[in-house]
């Protein structure tokens, strides 16, 4: 998958650079609500229009890095703490016996069934 990413990163970043190359020497003017620009190249506008969507891409994966990160921590201090709850419950209720249930029908620790007579399907 990275493969493909990275891939698709080099296809769209050469495809911007031959546009915004051919389109270096047309001026055009920027105008939003009451704010006018002076003429700028449109090649320029669009590597600048890319590249404040990378940084705005970057910034909104970093928040959520940051929020996994501290969702994360704060899940391993919850483990800490059951585990050591499950210990203590484990240790007070009876010391040498095993806190794991076997599964219904399935054999426990003790010994194991004779098969030695069952007939092979061969």
């Amino acid at each position: 998958m990275l493969y493909i990413a990275i891939v698709l990163f080099v296809l769209v970043t050469t495809g911007l650079a031959v546009l915004a190359f051919e389109n270096i020497l047309n001026d055009v003017s920027l105008s939003l609500v009451v704010w006018h620009s002076t003429p700028l190249p449109v090649g320029w506008l669009l590597l600048l229009a890319y590249l404040l969507g990378a940084v705005m891409l970057f910034l909104i994966a970093a928040a959520s890095a940051a929020q996994d990160a501290r969702e994360l921590r704060s899940l391993r201090e919850r483990v800490k703490v059951l585990e050591v709850s499950r210990e203590g419950i484990a240790t007070s209720v009876a010391p040498g016996v095993p806190s794991v249930v076997p599964m219904p029908g399935m054999p426990g620790p003790g010994p194991k069934p004779d098969i030695s007579d069952m007939t092979t399907l061969h």
